[in-house]
């Protein structure tokens, strides 16, 4: 019987030997278990956010107060589009920003830049004519000039005080864009001056005008040229003065 005894015992031994180890291995991984919650909680928001996004979103555009367009911004798994940027810019007051979201929403609501504008409410193309506005009063002189091209806004019924106080306003940006040296804003202030749509027809200022746009984009009117853009031209010295005058604006812009 002793020699059968022997295995049964090394067995035996061993079999406790491994039960030993099996309990300290527990007891060595057991306090990594145990990590408080708190600490846990620590740990998973150090995990990089790449991490934890699944399928990509897309952002939440909405015409809505600043608060939320950031926060819908900030939340989107994708990175927002350049319209998107230009937006929460504008609504930051970032006034160049505003007009290029104009620009953006006006693509958009023609139908063009698919790429920007898929999934953009009506709401927020509606809302260009607002961030043009805050262009515009912020002194941006292509918006100042944009604002008579777009003329008032069609959702918004005026009636004549406000068509007038809408005109007041217009003709007073293009006449800041044009002391700002834009050619451009110069031109339209020539016709308009002679066709009195914005302000009382004025012939010696739309001479004036149209002599600062050469002058700005350094040609040459002759006085015949001057007296044909006009419905009623001038006597000679009525258009020397007038010239003079459109020279005195082309050397005053800043």
């Amino acid at each position: 019987m002793t020699p059968h005894r022997a295995p049964r015992t090394r067995t035996a031994w061993l079999a406790a030997l491994a039960t030993l180890g099996l309990l300290l291995a527990w007891l060595a991984i057991r306090p990594a278990a145990d990590v408080p919650v708190e600490q846990h909680d620590r740990q998973a928001a150090a995990v990089p956010a790449l991490l934890l996004r699944t399928a990509p979103t897309v952002p939440a555009v909405v015409a809505s107060p600043v608060p939320s367009s950031r926060q819908a911004l900030a939340s989107s798994g994708v990175a927002p589009s350049a319209v998107m940027r230009a937006v929460a810019a504008a609504r930051l007051g970032d006034a160049q920003a505003a007009h290029d979201a104009y620009r953006r929403l006006t693509d958009c609501s023609r139908g063009e830049g698919a790429d920007e504008c898929a999934g953009l409410p009506r709401s927020l193309i509606e809302e260009r004519l607002r961030f043009l506005a805050q262009a515009a009063r912020a002194g941006i002189p292509a918006a100042q000039v944009d604002v008579y091209m777009e003329g008032p806004d069609p959702l918004v019924a005026l009636d004549e005080q406000q068509h007038q106080a809408w005109r007041a306003e217009t003709l007073s940006g293009l006449q800041q864009a044009a002391g700002r040296c834009d050619a451009f804003a110069n031109g339209l202030l020539a016709t308009l001056s002679d066709s009195g749509e914005l302000a009382p027809r004025d012939a010696t200022r739309a001479v004036a005008y149209a002599v600062a746009e050469a002058s700005l984009r350094h040609r040459a009117l002759t006085d015949e040229a001057l007296q044909d853009r006009l419905a009623e031209p001038l006597d000679a010295a009525g258009l020397a003065a007038a010239r003079a005058q459109g020279l005195r604006l082309a050397a005053g812009c800043r």
